[in-house]
């Protein structure tokens, strides 16, 4: 007689592949889970990728489903992180083809419910920077909020994932080319904006660790634009720690 382990791993093993060898009887009851299995995978995914199913169609989006869990079926429990490989599959599945852009559209998309599940800090104002001396300035090393994140792509993918905020939303033009942008939470609401590319490369910079100066000199900002960039993530909510880099070393 089979162990409740073994049976458990030949259960999950005959919810991908009909012809596994189960002790579950009568084989239309495992069916039946069979298929609740692939619908409640499918549902997870929808909920996850709604943009890039609208752009795709359910059909097409059955497809990459039900060819997604063939290769990374789900580990977890929670049907919330069923999509964290997606785009890596979309990457390897439509590379070099004409949907090449919908990988870095997951990765949006995958992105915002990374930041919907991550905690929101006090942000802090830019009054902070009052307590540190004109000569520190330079040396100061910001935190983010958790929920930041950053990406770049070489297609318009914010110009199509604002673009279809709305039902029936037109094709975007691929020859607007590269962009680069954020998600994070604010107050409470999850927000998606593209960015300048100044802009993008200093809280890039700021994110790895960099100094206030190291960044303004990676990104090529000039005072006014250092100004500028500050304001933008003071005003985000987006700083929620500053410290100088010689305490940090000194800890």
């Amino acid at each position: 007689m089979a162990s409740l382990r073994e049976l458990q791993r030949s259960f999950a093993a005959a919810l991908h592949d009909p012809a596994a060898d189960c002790p579950v009887t009568p084989p239309a009851n495992l069916a039946i889970y069979r298929n609740n299995s692939a619908h409640a995978f499918r549902g997870a995914l929808e909920t996850s990728f709604p943009v890039i199913r609208a752009r795709v169609g359910d059909d097409y989006f059955g497809q990459l489903a039900y060819r997604y869990r063939e290769a990374f079926p789900s580990r977890s429990g929670d049907l919330h992180f069923v999509g964290a490989d997606f785009a890596a599959f979309l990457d390897g599945h439509l590379r070099d083809g004409e949907y090449a852009w919908l990988a870095d559209l997951a990765r949006i998309e995958w992105s915002r419910e990374e930041a919907l599940i991550s905690p929101q800090l006090p942000a802090l104002s830019a009054d902070v920077l009052a307590r540190f001396g004109p000569e520190q300035l330079e040396e100061l090393v910001f935190e983010f909020q958790p929920s930041l994140r950053l990406h770049a792509s070489s297609y318009p993918i914010f110009s199509v994932w604002l673009a279809n905020q709305s039902q029936n939303a037109p094709p975007v033009d691929q020859s607007l080319g590269s962009e680069c942008g954020l998600i994070h939470i604010r107050l409470e609401s999850l927000e998606v904006h593209p960015l300048p590319r100044g802009l993008f490369s200093y809280l890039c910079a700021l994110a790895e660790g960099a100094t206030l100066g190291e960044a303004m000199g990676a990104a090529g900002l000039d005072e006014p634009g250092l100004l500028s960039a500050l304001e933008f993530v003071f005003g985000a909510g987006l700083v929620t720690a500053v410290t100088l880099k010689s305490t940090l070393a000194q800890r």
